[in-house]
């Protein structure tokens, strides 16, 4: 359909409101997990186990195991590996001095890899979470997944790679309230890293506060911009990747100033690539996808994408595995305020603050008006008393 028709308009629209939809069944049962981990730990934990993946798992936490795996596939994970870690070591953030003020960076103490184990066994995504925290150096990772993911050897084999020693078998709601709040065989983590369905995304939005998180997830998405140089075989192997993760997907195709015969959740015609850019933004999509003379430049015009994907050569599902960026990525429009995850997710920053005597007599009168403005006569008394005491003259007894 035309971009600018009152239908397109509506779908967009239509977009939209699904992302908006809370989910209020996945919230119910993320509710239902939280209150259960936080009250009876392991044993609610094993129950859910039971009831869901129809197994008896003792013990729940276990240590990543010694394994030997197809040597094509180990050699594939190994480029994987190598590559992520080439590209984001430069991520990593520093601390500086300014003046009496310093800014400290240092690594979170725990973090927690969310490994999606239905259909497939996401080992790509345990190496976009655990790479970057390993690099912020993070000394303890745990992982958890489902029994089945967990039970095989693959899963193992990066864990022994990237030195994770702990492997909590429950996935789903129950696995992010366990690496949340804690339960007997699982101290509690600082920082939950890693996508997965509705109710893993409900429940590490109903736990922010009580742990970090990376980003709410929801399903995967994709814009192609596509002119008149694209080839259509290309921008649809691009769009049925996509596709691939789950019928919730959104695929979406631009073509500009003419159809492009593609099988897409939604596909419009733009009359230039102003236009396409304009709506794309709108979207703000997990992936975007250019298929486009030029298609670098119109990139760099780009606002809102969680990950841009540049001409023939670049198909979005390389990006999932072996280019070296984080398959990571913002959904639902989040795009517009939320980047991918890096190694700036796994340190936390404290300013130190550190004056002397003739630093804090120069700052007081201005801090002392400041607060006096805003009402609040006590913190000017703090700064003003403070400002009066002689160089090396302790406070008064009493007096802290």
């Amino acid at each position: 359909m035309k971009a600018s028709s009152p239908e397109a308009t509506d779908a967009l629209r239509a977009i939209e409101e699904r992302r908006r939809d809370a989910g209020d069944n996945a919230f119910r049962v993320a509710d239902e997990m939280i209150a259960g981990v936080r009250a009876r730990g392991d044993a609610y934990v094993a129950e859910q186990i039971r009831r869901f993946d129809n197994v008896d798992v003792a013990p729940i936490l276990i240590e990543p195991r010694p394994v030997t795996i197809d040597r094509e596939l180990a050699r594939a994970l190994d480029v994987a590996i190598e590559r992520v870690e080439a590209f984001h070591i430069e991520q990593l953030p520093r601390s500086y001095q300014w003046e009496n003020v310093s800014h400290r960076v240092r690594p979170l103490r725990r973090a927690g890899v969310y490994v999606p184990g239905g259909r497939a066994v996401y080992v790509s995504t345990l190496i976009m979470c655990a790479v970057p925290a390993r690099i912020a150096g993070v000394p303890e990772i745990v992982v958890a997944t489902t029994p089945s993911a967990a039970a095989k050897d693959e899963l193992h084999y990066v864990c022994n790679r990237l030195g994770i020693r702990e492997l909590y078998q429950c996935g789903g709601a129950a696995g992010i309230a366990a690496l949340a709040l804690g339960t007997e065989s699982l101290r509690r983590v600082d920082k939950i890293s890693g996508p997965g369905n509705s109710y893993v995304t409900a429940a590490k939005a109903r736990l922010v506060g009580e742990v970090g998180i990376d980003m709410t997830a929801g399903p995967t998405e994709l814009v192609v911009i596509a002119d008149d140089t694209a080839d259509a075989e290309l921008v649809q192997a691009d769009l049925d990747a996509q596709q691939e993760h789950g019928p919730d997907s959104a695929v979406i195709c631009i073509s500009v100033g003419r159809p492009l015969n593609v099988r897409a959740t939604l596909t419009l015609v733009a009359d230039s690539i102003d236009e396409a850019l304009e709506i794309s933004d709108r979207i703000a999509p997990e992936h975007l996808s250019i298929h486009a003379r030029d298609a670098t430049s119109i990139a760099e015009r780009a606002q809102n994408a969680g990950a841009i994907y540049c001409g023939p050569f670049s198909p979005p599902a390389l990006g999932d595995y072996v280019v070296g960026s984080n398959h990571v990525l913002p959904t639902a429009g989040s795009a517009r305020f939320f980047s991918p995850l890096g190694v700036y997710d796994f340190v936390k920053r404290t300013n130190v603050i550190s004056l002397t005597a003739d630093a804090l007599t120069d700052l007081a009168p201005y801090a002392a008006r400041i607060a006096r403005f805003e009402g609040l006569p006590q913190h000017a008394a703090s700064v003003e008393t403070g400002g009066r005491r002689p160089a090396g003259v302790p406070p008064a007894r009493g007096v802290r």
